[in-house]
């Protein structure tokens, strides 16, 4: 080999090594998902059963939610989807997708979530998500089916100022959560009502507890 071809493979190489040290210096500084307030104080008792199975093209999910705390809770069960038009329409199926600790797992919920914090954007107004009223005693149970590959969907978007958030690559496990929250505690008039619509803000993932399966690997 002659000198000429040895600095020029070295140069090579110390390109080749610069751009992985850049593609990892990008990857650390990619958004992360914003956090939300914990919830404050003692979680309801509620007894809740779920299973997470993937089967071909789709994860199929299965929960239910028995409440056990004596008193009314709201499951907020009722992620909003949009129609044809656009306008917001009921769908049973409806979830929301984020990313969530350990690397490679994804939570698959129906849960409030709190506005992002960034002054690089703003709402016109919260995203909104209904739930059920559930009396002591009673359950709610459902049935889904979420299409393969999964697909971030957060109430605000996956763009807040920083560039766009994304689920991890590859996923290799999911979570399903369900959140739930003490009908006096619901941040809103009408908590007595059978369905009740609540906003995605701090106010209500404050009083809002998730109760979740255990993770699925695929």
């Amino acid at each position: 080999m002659t000198r000429t071809e040895s600095w020029g493979r070295r140069r090579l190489l110390g390109a080749a090594l610069a751009a992985v040290l850049s593609c990892a210096a990008c990857g650390a500084d990619a958004p992360a998902e914003p956090s939300d307030p914990p919830a404050t104080g003692t979680p309801p008792a509620v007894r809740f059963t779920s299973s997470v199975e993937s089967r071909g093209q789709a994860l199929h999910i299965r929960y239910e939610l028995v409440n056990e705390s004596g008193g009314e809770l709201i499951v907020l069960n009722r992620v909003p989807a949009h129609s044809a038009s656009g306008a917001p329409v009921t769908d049973p199926g409806a979830v929301y997708v984020t990313g969530a600790g350990p690397k490679g797992r994804v939570e698959i919920a129906k849960r409030a979530f709190a506005m992002p914090v960034t002054d690089k954007k703003t709402w016109a107004q919260p995203a909104q998500i209904s739930g059920v009223t559930v009396r002591p005693g009673r359950a709610v149970s459902e049935e889904l089916t979420v299409p393969l590959p999964l697909h971030r969907h957060h109430p605000y978007g996956d763009d807040y100022g920083d560039g766009p958030i994304s689920l991890p690559d590859p996923v290799t496990e999911a979570v399903f959560c369900v959140g739930v929250l003490r009908a006096t505690d619901a941040p809103s008039a009408g908590a007595e009502a059978a369905v009740v619509t609540l906003p995605h803000l701090s106010s209500t993932t404050r009083v809002q507890y998730l109760s979740c399966s255990p993770p699925a690997r695929w």
